[in-house]
């Protein structure tokens, strides 16, 4: 006679599941976010020498920070930060066309990465709040030191209204 053999599978110790789901969240926030961080430093970099090439063929510095949003100085500066440019003989209303078009999807990349951001906080603050995972752990996962999130979730997530 044979003895009996259980076959199902051990049930998965809750906690652990959710230190996993935790874990996961958090890695595929560090990716996106740093996706999201080269995209803003990509179209900064695009944005200032657009605004450099567009004060060399002689669009007015004030115009350039209306188009932006940018003050005037950072104007001056960018500009002045871009080495021997030439005149492209584009006009002035392709200059600013242009300029606009990259503040705006500038501002909607930092508005993504911002929102991840949050959303990385909010999480942080639950994982230390419930206890799922140490500092250290959350650390590691978010690529961020341990004290920056003692920090940034200080008072996140303790008040329901």
């Amino acid at each position: 006679m044979a003895a009996y053999r259980y076959r199902g599978a051990p049930t998965p110790d809750p906690a652990t599941a959710r230190a996993q789901q935790v874990l996961a969240s958090l890695a595929q926030l560090r990716r996106t976010i740093a996706l999201r961080s080269s995209r803003v430093r990509a179209l900064t970099a695009e944005l200032g020498d657009c605004v450099a090439q567009a004060v060399c063929d002689g669009v007015k510095v004030a115009a350039l920070a209306q188009a932006t949003g940018v003050p005037a100085a950072s104007i001056r500066s960018a500009a002045v930060a871009r080495g021997e440019l030439y005149p492209s003989g584009q006009s002035r209303s392709d200059h600013l066309h242009l300029i606009a078009g990259l503040a705006l999807e500038l501002a909607a990349a930092e508005g993504a990465r911002s929102a991840l951001e949050e959303e990385r906080t909010q999480i942080l603050a639950l994982a230390r709040k419930s206890r799922v995972l140490d500092d250290y752990q959350l650390a590691g996962a978010s690529g961020l030191k341990s004290d920056e999130i003692r920090k940034m979730t200080r008072g996140v997530g303790l008040r329901v209204a």
